[in-house]
């Protein structure tokens, strides 16, 4: 059976890794099956779950959305978010609460100093969670066929085209991960067009200047490729 939720630890990054199905067969069994992907959203009560997960507000928050899917991978990322804090602080997960600030990304609420974000692609979500930064950004997609020249039309400059030309499907997600982290990192969305952001030589550019304050680390787990977009340096603690 596949594992529900995987941890582990990237420069000085905590991520966990959570396969959707097998955390619904845990979470909320005889509850929402196959096919959730095209249903209409539930209104989930607390005696639904196995075990308690969510708090009353973000048991709210979670029955406010109108797509099934939604409901799960919003349920997904938080479920990841607090394994992660619950190994940092023993806390029960219906005890950690995130909430969705101004921009719409994900938050812990402030009594939690620790930086996160949230991805999901296919049937895994997965978070980072860091707390010697500000902000943090990651992006992941499970490694499955896409219409790569249609995905380079879409968001990569033509530098990158010409860069890439030829490239393989990974490698082409991996670079797409990157420019989403990055707008993740920055709470902008599509704000910045992500044909503006570039990916070339191992350097992150926009408007074809190099950004030279954030680090960027991809890497490739199971079935997916994530990348996570984080500061250069520790902006939460100070030098003693």
């Amino acid at each position: 059976m596949q594992r529900m939720s995987l941890l582990f630890r990237e420069q000085g990054i905590d991520f966990c890794l959570v396969h959707i199905p097998a955390m619904l067969d845990a979470l909320l069994p005889q509850t929402v099956g196959p096919g959730y992907q095209t249903r209409p959203g539930c209104r989930f009560s607390p005696d639904q779950f196995a075990q308690p997960v969510l708090s009353p507000a973000e048991l709210n928050g979670l029955n406010q959305l109108f797509a099934l899917k939604k409901q799960v991978e919003r349920l997904a990322g938080r479920w990841a978010v607090k394994n992660l804090v619950m190994q940092e602080t023993g806390l029960s997960p219906d005890a950690i609460e995130i909430h969705n600030d101004a921009s719409g990304a994900p938050v812990l609420v402030s009594s939690f100093d620790y930086a996160i974000s949230i991805t999901h692609s296919g049937d895994y979500a997965l978070a980072a969670l860091c707390g010697d930064v500000n902000a943090i950004g990651v992006d992941m997609e499970a490694i499955s066929p896409v219409d790569i020249p249609a995905l380079l039309h879409a968001g990569f400059s033509e530098k990158e085209r010409n860069a890439y030309a030829g490239a393989d499907l990974e490698t082409i997600l991996k670079i797409w991960t990157i420019k989403e982290a990055l707008l993740k990192y920055r709470r902008t969305g599509l704000k910045t067009p992500v044909k503006k952001i570039e990916w070339l030589d191992e350097t992150l550019y926009e408007n074809h200047l190099p950004i030279d304050n954030v680090l960027v680390k991809s890497f490739q787990l199971d079935k997916v490729i994530f990348s996570v977009v984080f500061p250069s340096v520790s902006t939460t603690h100070s030098p003693a």
